[in-house]
């Protein structure tokens, strides 16, 4: 009886390593012009979500490190991008941990900035595993995503993974953009003032930001991001564009889990980690930059004003750099200039790849 069932367990454990071999050998790795592929990586107690769309025969991959912390990347996969460079090239939609449709636990421990650099530098490693070590990888950074490729490229030898770093209206330096901000919203207030448009929303900052002169704590930052969002709408030369709404729109078009994504923001947003970040800066490690680098800037983006770009410019020590400022654009810059940015991205993309 012994023998038989110990054969009989032999003959399971077989079946299951075989049907662990062949599911693996299944796994969907398509190189091909028109690409839909997702699939995650686990990495210190996340499973962060990756959606690959595109051009993945051109061995070339432009990862998007979005913005938050806790958005998504979900929102960045519009049609004119879709459209417009995809058709090219591949782009790599990474949720990162707490963030969008990533899932694991709430990581509460390996919720931070370095964590989510090497979370970062795991991702470049997969694609170059699944697609080829000879891939071509590009990063983009947007707001906070700025904050983050900004600690990979000054973090050991990561620059040299990837071909060019690509910032749209990101930060890299937290208590210099909250000074910025300040004084953008200080300018422009009065300018707008003067002009007699929305002159009481317009005293009501101008008000608080005179009351905030400086060394801020992170109410106060949030408080001064929170006016700047809302600085944006007042300016009729801007294309406005409505972050959240379209989020909720894109979530329930691509059947996503709007609970998962949901809670994630909730927590990013509300995080012990937010204090450490809102004290951190990379203008000081910027000199490591040896990458060709594209800053794109809104200019009318209160919440990550231009000068953090020609911050970068003048700091960085690569010997090819370039920043394009959008007249018509505020926080976020390839939905409400999409030509210009897909234009500067392609253009970027194809001289550096």
């Amino acid at each position: 009886m012994l023998s038989q069932n110990f054969k009989a367990m032999q003959r399971i454990i077989i079946g299951f390593l075989l049907f662990l071999l062949f599911s693996c050998q299944k796994e969907k790795i398509t190189i091909g012009t028109n690409v839909f592929e997702t699939f995650y990586l686990e990495n210190a107690g996340a499973s962060m979500r990756l959606l690959v769309e595109g051009n993945t025969a051109s061995h070339t991959f432009l990862i998007i490190v979005h913005g938050g912390p806790g958005t998504g990347s979900f929102v960045y996969d519009t049609q004119y991008i879709s459209q417009n460079i995809e058709n090219k090239y591949a782009v790599v939609f990474w949720d990162q941990r707490n963030a969008g449709a990533s899932q694991g636990n709430s990581n509460g421990n390996n919720l931070n900035l370095p964590q989510m650099t090497d979370d970062l530098k795991k991702v470049i490693e997969l694609i170059k595993y699944r697609y080829g070590q000879n891939s071509s990888v590009f990063i983009l950074g947007h707001s906070f995503g700025g904050l983050l490729t900004a600690s990979f490229m000054t973090t050991d030898q990561n620059q040299s993974m990837v071909k060019g770093w690509i910032m749209v209206d990101g930060s890299h330096n937290y208590p210099l953009n909250d000074t910025l901000t300040r004084l953008m919203l200080l300018k422009v207030g009065q300018q707008q003032i003067d002009s007699n448009k929305h002159v009481s929303d317009w005293q009501l900052i101008i008000s608080y930001c005179n009351a905030h002169p400086g060394n801020f704590t992170l109410k106060e930052s949030d408080q001064l991001e929170n006016y700047a969002e809302k600085a944006e709408t007042y300016i009729p030369e801007v294309n406005q564009f409505n972050l959240i709404a379209a989020m909720e729109a894109i979530s329930i078009e691509d059947d996503l889990p709007i609970t998962s994504i949901l809670f994630n923001y909730l927590y990013s947003g509300n995080a012990g980690f937010n204090a450490a970040l809102a004290k951190t800066q990379f203008s000081s490690l910027l000199y490591k930059v040896v990458t060709p680098t594209l800053l794109l800037y809104g200019e009318y983006d209160f919440i990550c004003p231009k000068e953090l770009g020609e911050d970068i410019l003048n700091r960085i020590t690569a010997a090819e750099k370039k920043m394009v400022i959008s007249p018509v654009s505020g926080h976020n810059l390839m939905f409400q200039d999409e030509v210009l940015f897909c234009n500067e991205v392609n253009d970027f993309i194809a001289k550096y790849r």
